[in-house]
């Protein structure tokens, strides 16, 4: 749910689409299909649930990981979260809830 939520808000952000990414893709231009099968699931629930399993950390080697603008989008969820803990539930909501009729002509 959190790669989601962050991708919409960078697309929001840098992109001006309202889009991210769907649980099922298939791609056009290679005979592969990506399956999301824990898109539902929170971030911190997927830990916690690694943690009581034992599984070991993903050694991340990329020199760039820290400072990406996913990072900063998933502090900015964090900061959402501050003011509404439900924000992760409202923005998932938003993405099929688009009231047309509120938004201004094209």
């Amino acid at each position: 749910m959190d790669d989601i939520l962050q991708t919409l808000l960078m697309n929001l952000t840098f992109q001006g689409a309202f889009s991210t990414m769907p649980p099922k893709l298939m791609m056009r231009k290679f005979d592969m299909t990506i399956i999301r099968p824990l898109c539902l699931v929170h971030e911190k629930d997927l830990i916690r649930m690694g943690e009581i399993r034992n599984f070991r950390k993903q050694v991340k080697n990329c020199p760039y990981e820290a400072r990406t603008n996913r990072s900063n989008m998933k502090e900015v969820l964090r900061k959402l979260e501050e003011m509404n803990p439900e924000a992760h539930y409202s923005l998932w909501g938003s993405i099929s809830n688009i009231q047309e009729e509120l938004l201004p002509e094209k």
